[in-house]
């Protein structure tokens, strides 16, 4: 939230402050998932708790926020899923990409995914589950690191190098587990083999026991504009290949139905 501190005169002539605070507000709860007071969400922004009390009160007025029952907190409203569903729902992308998920669970049985690359992370924007797991991935609207999901790489093997350097600048590189990447450099050598390969593998980067595979969906121009995903516990080191197969195959279906041609 450091750029809402600094807003004045570093920023953009366009901005009209009232907007900028009242988004960074939402932000809030974006970034916090979960309720949210009024002086909390002040001494986060660095902003005058009156002013924020008024914006969160116009938000509350227009569905945005809802008052936590007996509280003083308050939550993201009703209309804030409405508007976010609004982007899901209109989008090609989201609405092939809910059909190919299906399928990939019906293949596989493991959850399924579709993100693509926000700022610096990985945006969960579609998810499938079997019923069986039913909750114990839900992701949409989350975010995730890029470094140690198989989406990730995905969504920044294709870009140009200096591009992903840039992205990946403020990057940590966290050890979650013996098998996670823990350097630039090494992370940049692992997009090599996903471009070889056509898909990635979380290969029990994140949690011990999960495997995750994922591989790229393309637009018309050939750019790499999503990627879809199937995690899962218990993958068979054998099954690793396979697994990343049927994911390529199943990206490539998204990314024709959303207008990419290969050449001849």
């Amino acid at each position: 939230m450091e750029e809402t501190k600094k807003a004045g005169k570093d920023a953009p002539y366009y901005m009209i402050q009232s907007v900028d605070r009242t988004l960074s507000i939402q932000q809030c709860f974006i970034d916090e998932r979960r309720p949210l007071g009024v002086s909390e969400v002040a001494r986060k922004l660095g902003l005058n708790k009156s002013v924020v009390h008024r914006l969160m009160l116009t938000l509350l007025s227009h569905g945005y926020l809802q008052q936590v029952k007996n509280t003083d907190k308050y939550m993201v409203g009703p209309k804030a899923f409405e508007f976010g569903s609004v982007f899901t729902n209109s989008t090609s992308l989201a609405d092939e990409g809910k059909k190919i998920l299906i399928e990939l669970v019906d293949r596989i049985g493991f959850t399924a995914h579709l993100a693509i690359l926000e700022k610096d992370s990985v945006l969960y924007l579609v998810n499938v589950e079997p019923d069986h797991m039913k909750y114990l991935f839900g992701a949409v609207g989350q975010r995730r690191p890029i470094y140690n999901t198989a989406l990730g790489k995905c969504l920044t093997a294709w870009l140009p190098e200096e591009q992903t350097v840039k992205i990946m600048e403020g990057c940590m590189f966290e050890k979650m587990t013996d098998h996670t990447i823990t350097s630039l450099e090494a992370f940049l050598k692992e997009l090599e083999r996903v471009r070889q390969l056509g898909f990635a593998v979380d290969n029990e980067e994140s949690n011990y026991g999960v495997r995750c595979f994922a591989a790229p969906v393309l637009n018309q121009d050939g750019d790499v504009i999503a990627a879809i995903s199937t995690s899962g516990y218990g993958v068979a080191e054998d099954k690793i290949n396979d697994m990343g197969i049927t994911v390529k195959s199943l990206a490539s279906q998204l990314s024709r139905r959303i207008g990419y041609f290969a050449n001849p």
